[in-house]
């Protein structure tokens, strides 16, 4: 899979020097961030944000919570690269933390089966006036 996702030249992938401190710019050694490490985590982020606005709050703490979260994951992946100095799959650490915090923090927050609930689209025959969709 590294090999692959190495010698693939497209643009969906971003790669940036592991060893950026010492050489800066022209560092050779390089790790790599899929597009779907970054694109993933980004509409569930969105949903999330989404679904604070449905509930009409104006909170917006599951977004920066999630937010957190996936940085979290990305250095920790970063961390688990370094010490065990092999490639790593940056979704097995952006999941379990991208999805553990917001659901820990609606099991706290009691919105739990709310967010499981949610959709987002409204109920058939509740759609505003002149947005009918056909």
């Amino acid at each position: 899979m590294v090999t692959v996702a190495k010698t693939f030249d497209a643009p969906i992938k971003f790669v940036f020097p592991m060893d950026f401190l010492e050489k800066g710019l022209w560092g050779s050694n390089f790790a790599l961030l899929g597009l779907g490490d970054v694109v993933l985590p980004g509409i569930f982020i969105a949903l999330l944000l989404r679904f604070e606005h449905s509930k009409g709050t104006g909170s917006r703490l599951y977004f920066f919570t999630t937010c957190v979260a996936y940085l979290a994951g990305l250095i920790l992946t970063v961390v688990v690269m370094h010490v065990f100095n092999a490639a790593q799959p940056a979704l097995l650490y952006l999941v379990p933390s991208c999805l553990g915090l917001p659901l820990l923090l609606a099991l706290v927050k009691g919105d739990i089966t709310e967010l499981f609930r949610y959709e987002d689209h409204p109920p058939e025959g509740k759609e505003k006036s002149g947005t009918k969709r056909d």
